[in-house]
């Protein structure tokens, strides 16, 4: 690999180390945008409301916001095409030039395409679409970017007929096709679009099946009709049938093939329309086509008969260049002339060489425009005289030129920026006023949220004295009953041969004990098994502990909700809304407030977090009921360790083994049913014990009264709608702007990150 080349990887290699900073920076501008947006759209609401002072609201008005949203948005898609800048994996070369000055010339020469790719012709314009063609080793192949119908109208027919003067223009091919068009002006350049109009129209059919929007591809070899205007030889045989158009359907050609030339891999040619062609928005083309794809253009100008001279099509051309290069200080790191030489010419040459001294240089070689002085049509003295030092140039330009494009991008945007500020200070200054004059006393705010904490707080009391009425029961007849209802399952199952069958059972115990020569290998296994199914069944309480806490959970959100006023007024869509979904619903108002109340939220959190389940609450207490249910215990005299199953390997020992395990089971059974019974008060006074935490949590914590007025300066028109919606409403969108406001000032003066 050549310095070049190495010169020219690092150069993309850091453009890829600056993408993300460029692309954080386009979105941010993005965002800007779409705030100031919401600004006007806040201001707007805000000024129109009812309570607002009339002279305050007039006063609540950006005059320049148009032009500073214009500019937000100018400053994120300069930011965006920077990073397409960066994203390219190729350095990009524009050639450009007037018909007949040796372009397509020199684009054989570079990429060593033929007349069939890249056409040259005389007297007459050649090049019709846009082509970017790149250096691939391998790769011969050519993809053809083709106009949907829509877009080759708006695109293509709509500037003809504005550049014209003629009527609206067509809103479909059939109405194209069908339009009649006026005779040919006297006017030359008139005339000739007319022209071209007429042709596109005669041509249609030729091409109307392109039309498709999508990309085709097509052989190297038979590009030249997609890409180039027809022959003066074509047009003429073609006669009265027209010749064939298909470029006009072609929106851009991409082309890959070896260039035979060192220093190449990754670089980009951009074939542009020649400058000074008669084409309705040939300016606005070339300025499209170049701003985005290319970093560095090359201007072809020949010395001939009619231009041995730097004429006005030129400096027009060197005009538009001087637009598209932007914020990239010098021109002569951007432009280059390359001065076709005629070797069968040289006084013109020579007459050429002087105008460009003098015109572009003033009088000095090089001293603002670099011009490469070469024959086009020899590939080698073009890569020599052109290429070689064209790149060494860019080696060490193109890293200058992206950081101009950038400081001039960023000191553009901090324009943008700066007025931004000096408005939002104006904004601010009338919102204090209106804060001054408008809203509710906070002496009522603080009185609606004294009531509403005071309301809730008598409501709770009621609800933790019933609970603990009812705690003091010596029993729960609900629990009672579900323990009964377990204790009673477990039996049936046992009776059922512990849900194998009593025959089927001793069955399998008599085989195993065989096959095994012991009980034990039997007995072992069936007691984990028995044991770990009677607690499954006993864990069936469950239900009745979810039902308990459901029934908590909707005592006390009724006890909220009675007190809050409209907030929880609207039955959800399938009716009222479960005591959980309420106090869901609650700590998400507090938690969402624009006046937060964590712990208010962490209260109501707190008691929907928690679990009533048997597993852990009372299986503890009942587990050593279980002990007896293992092949091994321990003997209750000696403290030794025994195996309590010992029978005869027969029917008559596996039937004596089935009665051994019954028993076992039925006491263990028993006993839990027992050590239930004897708790049966404990989830009634666990509930009380939730519900009196969660209250004195609600109503008496450190924080509670405050978070209560925050509460209500948030939500009174959501509370009391017809007392407050008027104030409120005006509230609601001066919180807005405000808002909108601290967001917008947040996006432009976000530390560590310039905008």
């Amino acid at each position: 690999m050549s310095d070049i080349s190495r010169a020219i990887d690092a150069l993309l290699e850091t453009r890829l180390r600056q993408l993300p900073a460029v692309e954080r920076e386009s979105a941010r501008w993005k965002t800007l945008g779409e705030r100031l947006n919401e600004l006007d759209t806040a201001l707007a609401d805000l000024r129109v409301h009812t309570t607002l002072d009339p002279d305050l609201a007039a006063s609540l008005t950006v005059p320049q916001l148009p032009e500073i949203r214009a500019g937000a948005a100018e400053a994120a898609d300069s930011f965006r095409t920077i990073a397409a800048r960066f994203t390219r994996p190729t350095v990009n070369l524009g050639v450009s030039g007037a018909a007949r000055m040796g372009k397509s010339t020199l684009l054989q020469s570079v990429s060593g395409l033929s007349d069939q790719q890249i056409p040259t012709g005389h007297g007459i314009p050649v090049t019709a679409v846009r082509s970017r063609i790149f250096h691939s080793p391998t790769v011969r192949r050519a993809e053809l970017e083709m106009h949907s119908p829509e877009s080759f109208l708006i695109e293509v027919i709509t500037p003809l007929h504005t550049a014209l003067g003629l009527a609206a223009p067509p809103g479909s091919l059939t109405e194209f096709a069908a339009r009649t068009y006026p005779k040919a002006d006297e006017e030359t350049r008139k005339r000739l679009l007319l022209t071209r109009l007429c042709d596109l129209q005669s041509a249609l059919p030729s091409y109307e099946h392109l039309l498709t929007g999508g990309v085709k591809s097509v052989p190297l070899e038979e590009i030249r009709p997609y890409v180039a205007y027809p022959t003066s030889e074509a047009i003429k045989a073609a006669g009265t049938d027209g010749v064939p158009r298909p470029y006009a359907a072609v929106r851009e050609a991409r082309i890959e093939c070896p260039f035979p030339h060192e220093h190449v891999a990754r670089i980009g040619i951009v074939d542009l329309p020649g400058l000074g062609e008669v084409t309705a928005d040939a300016e606005q083309r070339h300025v499209d086509g170049l701003r985005n794809e290319v970093d560095a253009v090359l201007v072809v100008k020949r010395s001939s008969d009619t231009s041995a001279f730097f004429d006005e099509t030129d400096t027009s051309g060197m005009a538009l260049l001087d637009r598209v290069r932007g914020h990239v200080r010098s021109i002569g790191k951007f432009t280059y002339v390359v001065h076709n030489v005629d070797p069968d010419t040289p006084h013109l040459a020579e007459d050429l060489r002087g105008d460009l001294l003098r015109n572009l240089n003033g009088g000095e070689a090089d001293r603002f425009i670099t011009v490469f002085e070469t024959d086009v049509r020899d590939p080698g003295r073009v890569g020599r005289e052109v290429l070689t030092p064209l790149l060494t140039k860019l080696a060490d330009g193109l890293p200058v030129m992206d950081a101009e494009v950038l400081s001039g991008t960023r000191g553009r945007a901090a324009a943008v920026r700066d007025r931004i500020g000096l408005h939002l200070t104006d904004v601010r200054r009338v919102l204090d006023q209106v804060a001054r004059r408008a809203g509710v006393p906070e002496e009522v705010n603080d009185a609606k949220a004294e009531r509403l904490r005071s309301g809730i707080a008598k409501r709770m009391r009621v609800l933790v004295a019933e609970l603990a009425s009812e705690a003091n029961h010596p029993a729960d007849p609900g629990f009672v009953q579900a323990v009964e209802s377990a204790y009673q399952g477990v039996l049936d199952w046992i009776d059922d041969g512990f849900g194998r069958g009593a025959e089927a059972w001793q069955e399998l115990a008599l085989t195993r004990m065989i096959t095994e020569g012991h009980p034990a290998d039997f007995a072992g296994p069936e007691f984990n098994r028995i044991r770990v199914e009677i607690s499954r069944r006993f864990a069936a309480l469950d239900d009745f502990f979810t039902e308990r806490l459901t029934d908590a959970w909707d005592r006390a959100a009724a006890a909220v909700a009675a007190e809050c006023g409209a907030l929880f007024a609207e039955p959800a869509d399938d009716g009222t809304p479960s005591g959980r979904a309420v106090l869901s619903r609650l700590a998400e108002l507090f938690e969402e407030s624009p006046q937060p109340c964590p712990g208010l939220a962490a209260a109501v959190h707190n008691l929907l977090d928690v679990r009533l389940e048997y597993r852990t609450l009372l299986h503890p207490r009942v587990r050593p009921d279980l002990a007896p249910l293992n092949l091994q215990v321990t003997h209750p005299d000696t403290g030794e360790e025994m195996q309590q199953v010992a029978v005869a390997l027969t029917e008559e020992g596996a039937k004596e083994l089935y009665g051994i395990f019954n028993g076992l089971a039925e006491q263990a059974a028993f006993r839990i049913q027992k050590s239930l019974l004897r708790e049966a008060a404990v989830p009634t006074a666990v509930v009380h014990a939730l519900l009196e935490q969660f209250e004195d949590t609600l109503i008496r914590s450190g924080t509670s009264a405050q978070e209560f007025r925050r509460f209500v300066r948030s939500y009174r028109n959501d509370l009391w709608p017809e007392e407050f919606r008027g104030i409120d409403e005006a509230n609601s969108r001066f919180a807005r702007v405000v808002r909108v406001v601290k967001e917008i000032t947040a996006l432009t003066e976000r530390e560590g990150e310039a905008l």
